[in-house]
């Protein structure tokens, strides 16, 4: 059994999206944190924000900071945007920005980023759903294969979308991407929600288990550490069983944070500093 050490912790920039990205990087600084996932939404970094590649400028802006940017995570709820959706063009366009997500990831010497499957209608058959998801996910890959990124598939819930809301949904998928580029993001509020388990995720996907995300809920809720009811200590006691050595993203997006997030960092971070095995973020 392996120790989960502080330094594996990344924060996001999702709770600070009513702040600059200059305050959020100031914030972090202030919290003493160094790795961050980006999330990638108006008015921090998206593509659509801009007439010019905002790239450079998000360089210049993280240049100096101490802060290195492991893995992005492009918003897939507020745009019109959908891996598995019916109509041909947007998933033609959600293809293309997705791709021009993957191309930065690389430009910014980012890893990996995150991908979820799409949100299709609840009226639209199954497979015709998961067909166009597969489509456009194997599009992807293939693309980020040639950049060198490894893409990071975020098991959701059936309320999000019924494409990915359980590890053998999750499977599934993996199994017919087979790709080294292609691996799973498991989120500890979608696991609880879906009536599940960590260590079920990973007696399934072993190896293919590449990134985390850390969140407590009532199961749901993307709520800091103790203000939910998910066991942590048995989420954390599957990463060190399985010898996880990845990182570990802070996803806390509840409203109530986000006129003051700072604070609450803090907090999730001291919490989750009495359940890890020592080292410094």
């Amino acid at each position: 059994m392996s120790d989960l050490l502080m330094s594996q912790l990344a924060a996001t920039n999702m709770v600070y999206a009513r702040f600059s990205l200059e305050y959020f990087i100031e914030s972090m600084k202030r919290l003493g944190v160094h790795n961050i996932e980006l999330y990638g939404c108006s008015p921090h970094f998206h593509f659509w924000d801009t007439d010019e590649n905002p790239v450079p400028k998000l360089k210049k802006q993280f240049a100096g900071s101490g802060l290195k940017i492991v893995s992005l995570m492009p918003e897939e709820n507020t745009y019109p945007i959908n891996l598995a959706a019916k109509e041909s063009q947007l998933r033609k366009q959600t293809v293309a920005l997705y791709k021009q997500f993957i191309s930065s990831a690389a430009e910014l010497d980012c890893p990996q980023m995150l991908l979820c499957p799409g949100r299709p209608s609840y009226d639209q058959p199954y497979w015709d759903s998961y067909s166009y998801a597969r489509d456009s996910i194997s599009e992807l890959v293939e693309y980020a294969e040639k950049e060198g990124i490894t893409l990071m598939y975020e098991v959701l819930n059936n309320r999000e979308s019924y494409l990915a809301a359980n590890r053998f949904d999750y499977y599934r998928m993996v199994k017919d991407i087979d790709s080294p580029c292609f691996k799973c993001c498991v989120d500890m509020v979608h696991v609880a929600a879906n009536g599940e388990r960590m260590e079920q995720y990973f007696q399934l996907l072993g190896d293919k288990i590449g990134h985390i995300h850390t969140v407590d809920g009532k199961p749901t809720g993307h709520l800091k550490w103790g203000d939910g009811n998910i066991d942590l200590d048995d989420n954390l006691n599957a990463l060190r069983k399985h010898d996880y050595k990845g990182y570990i993203t802070m996803e806390m997006a509840a409203g109530r944070y986000m006129t003051d997030p700072e604070p609450h960092y803090r907090d999730n971070i001291e919490y989750l500093r009495k359940h890890f095995d020592g080292g410094e973020l």
